[in-house]
């Protein structure tokens, strides 16, 4: 090949990679249907502060949502819940607790913790007179991979900023951390594709609604979630997914979780004593896993790291002074595999038979 064909031949390539990555970025910007890039949520969050009980929307991504749920808030509520979807139907029906918001996000990690509460120091200058921190035990694990919280900017920079303000350092990214960049992500243009495919113009708009269908997952105006009527009532069909687990829990990497790690214990003690100095009333809450998951994590020792996590939350309790509502064993409360959506999820009626054991 000639020197000038190479040099034709090497704008052409360029042109065109540039032209596709400028296309992936404009479908992604343009369409969000995860809302990644753009928070969407603002009529969302402002339905359910007026009191609705309200529809989640495909394109609902629930730490953009607790951005604009705080960011609306006009007071700060007396409790909080901070925690992963084990939390999710800890709200005044099941604690007691009146003026309570659950901010729980999916999957979350420590991190999530740091920018749940740093919104709310944010925007109120204090701390709630209650928080309720739902403990999974795979945040203590070091090779934990979630990096959800690093993706929405806002969220993100109120986990950093509040950590420092706890910690007195920077936060640190685990080298597990898989954040993918949503500008340029080409399985999220080919989500947003598909999703503009199927819902054509609505996919654009934020279907921010009051719901009235109970067999549609919704956000309860405490904060809590409502899965569909399907999922949620027990059922024969709910049962046999449970009883369908076989070996050890792999969320998060946590079959592979053997001990607690030393900074992530130290950053989540440090969170507790900043509460308790600052007049906050901490309670721990753990959520069992299915008996027929516990059989395997726990009486074969599939996941060595749960029991050990369980330990360690009951010597910092009895340290601080924290009451600990729950334990990982679901036999610890007389349950049995009806009360699961999943392996490692409580319906409502469970949560309650555990929060009031």
């Amino acid at each position: 090949m000639k020197r000038k064909d190479f040099w034709i031949y090497l704008l052409t390539v360029t042109i065109y990679a540039s032209l596709i990555i400028s296309l992936i970025i404009v479908i992604n910007v343009t369409v969000d249907a995860a809302s990644a890039i753009k928070p969407q949520h603002t009529e969302l969050a402002k339905l359910a502060l007026a009191g609705n009980v309200v529809a989640t929307p495909e394109n609902y991504n629930e730490r953009v949502f607790q951005e604009c749920i705080v960011n609306e808030m006009d007071s700060i509520p007396a409790t909080v819940v901070i925690g992963s979807s084990r939390g999710m139907f800890l709200g005044e029906n099941v604690t007691g607790y009146e003026n309570i918001y659950n901010n729980c996000v999916p999957g979350a990690c420590l991190e999530d913790y740091y920018a749940l509460l740093g919104l709310y120091n944010e925007k109120f200058g204090k701390m709630p007179e209650r928080v309720i921190i739902e403990t999974s035990p795979w945040i203590f694990y070091d090779g934990n991979p979630e990096s959800r919280w690093l993706e929405a900017g806002t969220y993100n920079e109120s986990a950093c900023e509040f950590f420092e303000i706890v910690n007195g350092q920077e936060i640190t990214v685990g080298e597990n951390a898989d954040k993918e960049n949503p500008y340029i992500s080409l399985s999220y243009f080919r989500y947003n594709i598909d999703e503009w495919k199927e819902k054509g113009k609505e996919v654009f708009k934020e279907d921010a609604r009051i719901s009235t269908d109970v067999n549609e997952a919704a956000d309860y105006p405490d904060g809590t979630i409502r899965y569909s009527a399907e999922r949620e009532n027990e059922s024969p069909e709910r049962l046999e997914g449970v009883k369908a687990t076989k070996g050890a829990c792999s969320y998060q990497n946590s079959d592979q979780m053997t001990e607690i790690d030393a900074d992530k214990a130290k950053a989540f003690e440090n969170l507790i004593d900043y509460l308790q100095d600052n007049g906050t009333e901490v309670l721990i809450y753990m959520q069992p896993f299915s008996v027929t998951q516990c059989i395997y994590s726990i009486d074969e020792n599939l996941n060595p790291g749960y029991m050990i996590a369980y330990s360690y939350l009951q010597e910092i309790s009895q340290k601080k002074n924290i009451i600990i509502r729950g334990s990982y064993d679901a036999r610890d409360f007389e349950l049995d595999d009806n009360r699961f959506i999943d392996y490692m999820h409580l319906d409502k009626k469970g949560t309650s038979i555990v929060w009031n054991y």
